[in-house]
C-alpha cells in the first residue's frame, strides 16, 4: 500500500508544490482496502493516516498506516516512504522508496515474514500517469508471491472532466511475480482495473464512490468478482 494512488498523489502534489519544507497529514476512511485489486482487510471496512514532510527540493518522505486482516496474526499495515518528485516540462517525475511493515506478522503459518519494500517511477503527463515498481527486498519465504524481483505496471487517466464537482478516474496495472508459473506454486500474476468517481467537499474533505476487479481466478487472491466501496478523505 500500500496505499492508494490518491495518497501517492498526495505526497507527489506536495513535493512539487510547495515553496519551502511543509508538513501534512491525511485521514481516511474506507468500507474496504484494496491493495492493487486485492483486499486486505478480508472485505471489511478500513482506517488510514499518513504523515507527511516535503521540501522545495522535490525531496519528501512519510509514513502511513491502515488496520490489515490476512487471516494471521497481522492487524496492522505501516508504510515507510522517501522519494524525489519535480517536472521537466510537461512531464511529472516521481522516484522513490517504499517499505510495507506488517507488525506481529510471519511465522511458519504464513511462510515467514510479509515485510517487503520496493523502489518505484512514476511518470504524469497530462491526465495520463504510468507507475512501474519493483521489489528489491522481500521478507517472505519462496517460493509465492511477494519475493524479490517481483513486478508491478500500471497505467492511470484521471481526465479533467467534473459535474457539480464529481471527478471520474481509471486505472488498469498487471502485478508480474517472479515465482509465476513455477512448479508447486501455479498462476500468480494478474491484471486488475479500477473505476472511481471522486467529490470534492471543501472543508468536509473528500468522498469517492469505486469500482474494482481483477482476472485472477487461482492466484493471490482467487476472486474476479467485482468489488465495490466507498471511502473518505481529509488532508490536513
Amino acid at each position: 500500500m500500500k496505499y492508494t494512488n490518491s495518497i501517492i498523489a498526495s505526497a507527489l502534489l506536495a513535493a512539487t508544490g510547495v515553496a519551502q519544507a511543509d508538513m501534512s497529514a491525511n485521514l481516511g476512511v474506507a468500507s474496504n482496502y484494496l491493495f492493487r485489486g486485492v483486499s486486505q482487510t478480508g472485505d471489511a471496512a478500513a482506517i488510514s493516516g499518513s504523515v507527511d514532510y516535503s521540501h522545495e527540493s522535490g525531496v519528501y518522505l512519510g509514513t502511513w498506516m491502515s488496520n490489515v486482516d490476512f487471516g494471521g496474526k497481522e492487524d496492522m499495515e505501516v508504510d515507510g516512504y522517501a522519494g524525489y518528485a519535480g517536472e521537466m516540462g510537461s512531464v511529472s517525475y516521481d522516484l522513490s522508496y517504499l517499505y510495507y511493515w506488517y507488525p506481529g506478522a510471519g511465522g511458519d503459518a504464513q511462510g515467514g515474514d510479509l515485510d517487503f519494500g520496493e523502489v518505484s517511477v512514476g511518470l504524469g503527463f497530462g491526465p495520463l500517469s504510468a507507475t512501474f515498481a519493483y521489489t528489491v527486498n522481500a521478507e517472505a519465504d519462496g517460493p509465492g508471491p511477494f519475493q524479490d524481483g517481483d513486478m508491478y505496471y500500471s497505467l492511470g487517466f484521471s481526465p479533467d472532466w467534473s459535474y457539480e464537482g464529481f471527478a471520474p478516474s481509471f486505472l488498469v496495472g498487471y502485478y508480474d511475480f517472479t515465482d509465476d508459473g513455477k512448479a508447486g506454486v501455479g498462476d500468480l500474476s494478474y491484471m486488475h482495473w479500477s473505476v472511481g468517481v471522486s467529490k470534492d467537499a471543501g472543508d468536509f474533505g473528500s468522498f469517492s464512490v469505486n469500482y474494482e476487479q481483477t482476472d485472477d481466478v487461482t492466484g493471490v487472491s482467487a476472486d474476479d468478482n467485482p468489488n465495490f466501496w466507498v471511502g473518505w478523505s481529509k488532508d490536513f
